[in-house]
């Protein structure tokens, strides 16, 4: 995230729009740190959040195009995969990914993109110095989220990523469609061990719910292996205190954020560079 001195706030009638949409939604933590962004680049801009239930979805969709001073918006979960319907100029990645998690305003297009997995790729290296270079992953969730974390693991020249999710049609319909976009990754449907792997990823909402466990009955894990999750709330969820206490290192959901914060801010303000 940017360094840089941040001006006070400023909302006003010119003040551009990002609502990050999704259900449930009190567990995100990017408006603030995105319109701190914003604010750092001297953006007059604001990110709000937007609770809208499943059944509205596709109404708001029409609101928001509707909404001139709505430049683009953010989605969670459940939504990153059925927005695509309404994005007209998706990203090579989204074409490969089949979800976004962020939009922007151009003219009459709606254009979208990924960051989950560059996200989740960032943040293992710029926090844990974590080479993929060879490396063996399991992931374990296909959705928005986990196909996403599974393209970048993939780009970032990993050996081999073993998928596990409850549906296995679907996994194994993501492990055909990455392998034949990254064709120097191994890619498998699997069951959820931790043996052969050096790095594990739960891209699942388990852990966010109270009660939760972990997404696998993981036993003592290997302290060379690292344990990512996405869940942002708790930032320390169940799987990781698991890792935690076996030695592993670990990389939160907020961290996964907080490499993306700056990414998003770039994204959607117009005029600025694709990431």
């Amino acid at each position: 995230m940017s360094n840089a001195p941040h001006k006070p706030l400023s909302v006003d009638g010119n003040t551009k729009l990002f609502p990050v949409l999704g259900d449930p939604i009190g567990q995100v933590k990017s408006p603030a740190g995105i319109s701190s962004e914003f604010s750092a680049k001297g953006q007059n801009a604001l990110c709000i959040p937007w609770h809208v239930k499943p059944a509205d979805f596709d109404a708001v969709m029409q609101g928001l195009k509707a909404t001139q001073n709505c430049a683009g918006y953010i989605v969670t979960v459940p939504y990153k995969l059925r927005v695509l319907r309404h994005v007209n100029k998706p990203s090579p990645r989204v074409q490969r990914i089949g979800a976004v998690n962020i939009v922007r305003r151009e003219g009459d297009n709606w254009v979208g993109d990924m960051l989950d997995g560059v996200g989740c790729t960032n943040a293992l290296r710029n926090n844990l110095g974590f080479d993929f270079k060879g490396k063996r992953a399991l992931v374990i969730g296909t959705g928005g989220a986990g196909s996403a974390i599974i393209d970048s693991i993939a780009e970032a020249g990993a050996a081999s990523i073993t998928i596990f999710d409850l549906d296995t049609a679907k996994a194994n319909e993501v492990a055909t469609r990455f392998g034949k976009a990254h064709t120097g990754c191994k890619i498998t449907v699997g069951a959820a061990v931790a043996e052969g792997h050096d790095l594990i990823v739960n891209a699942t909402p388990c852990g966010m719910g109270e009660g939760d466990g972990m997404p696998a009955p993981f036993g003592r894990l290997d302290p060379k292996v690292v344990v990512a999750d996405v869940i942002t709330k708790p930032e320390i969820t169940p799987l990781l205190a698991h890792a935690k206490a076996c030695g592993c290192k670990i990389s939160t959901g907020i961290q996964m954020y907080q490499a993306q914060a700056a990414m998003i801010a770039d994204y959607l303000i117009p005029g600025k560079s694709d990431v």
